[in-house]
């Protein structure tokens, strides 16, 4: 029975130690780097769905979906939503969306809300029948720039339609 080391199993210890740490530095560095900017696309996926929650929820009570309102028309970037008693406009530009909720009586003041995203893009397109909007079509993604590559993550699409036809 021995009772220690021999000098070749010390000098493979010596060995393989730095070429362990040298792997698991870099998997480190790659965790560090990469675990923030995971983080924001996850809040700005949870902001979208935020969003889009809240244009269902519209689109839920819409009568009708107009092409146009006062100096409002309907866009790829401007989304009109007529309700019993308001105009809902969404509007996406510069990384942020915006919702106003126009009284139709006009005696009331406009509400609005923003929600940022800097990197999520919305694209919708209004779906319709006999010059009637039906349906909302929204498509939804995350650009994130990796390796001078631009990539869009968490890519989803919805579709809503209005309850009236």
């Amino acid at each position: 029975m021995r009772k220690g080391f021999t000098l070749v199993e010390v000098l493979i210890m010596i060995m393989t130690i730095p070429v362990l740490m040298f792997v698991l530095s870099g998997l480190f560095n790659t965790l560090i780097s990469d675990a923030p900017r995971s983080w924001k696309e996850v809040q700005q996926n949870t902001t979208v769905l935020n969003a889009l929650d809240q244009i269902h929820q519209d689109i839920d009570k819409a009568v009708e979906l107009p092409e146009s309102y006062e100096e409002y028309n309907s866009n790829n970037e401007l989304l009109l939503i007529k309700q019993t008693d308001s105009i809902i406009v969404y509007q996406f530009e510069n990384g942020s969306l915006t919702r106003r909720q126009l009284n139709i009586q006009q005696d009331t003041p406009q509400k609005e809300r923003i929600w940022l995203f800097p990197k999520a893009k919305i694209q919708w397109k209004v779906l319709r029948k006999n010059n009637k909007g039906y349906a909302v079509e929204i498509h939804n993604y995350i650009e994130s720039k990796r390796a001078g590559r631009l990539e869009n993550k968490m890519e989803n699409s919805h579709l809503y339609f209005i309850g009236v036809l």
